[in-house]
């Protein structure tokens, strides 16, 4: 696992999809958002990906995914996040989950995230989004 900054793009990009077909990123969204300053990018060479941002002593999961569920791999970028986010002082991490996604709710669940908040119809399926939020200080 490695920290992953705008030349990594492409690998973002090339992941992305497998994971959100439905509404993938491209490479220059990509490479935008990790040359910002506070953004945080990983790359798990397994398939995973994890995209951060932090403002102050706060941060947000821009996205997150495994191109092979159930094998650790976004345990894995999650574990390498929050400790690279303690490190930089970070104290709360937020993230916005679909209300269907029972198995990432689970990881999250697992990590101690707690809903925050309900965003009504926040997808473009319609589906809710649940705002999740962590103390990590």
């Amino acid at each position: 696992m490695a920290p992953a900054g705008p030349a990594f793009a492409p690998v973002f990009a090339a992941l992305h999809p497998q994971v959100f077909p439905h509404e993938p990123w491209d490479e220059p969204s990509f490479a935008t958002l990790l040359a910002q300053p506070g953004v945080l990018g990983f790359i798990d060479p397994r398939g995973g990906f994890l995209l951060l941002r932090q403002v102050l002593d706060e941060a947000e999961i821009l996205t997150i995914g495994a191109t092979q569920p159930r094998r650790g791999i976004a345990s894995a970028l999650l574990r390498e996040g929050l400790a690279a986010l303690r490190a930089r002082g970070v104290t709360a991490l937020f993230l916005e989950v679909a209300a269907r996604n029972a198995p990432a709710r689970a990881l999250y669940a697992g990590f101690g995230f707690v809903q925050a908040g309900l965003r009504r119809r926040y997808y473009t399926d319609g589906d809710d989004a649940l705002t999740l939020r962590l103390e990590i200080g």
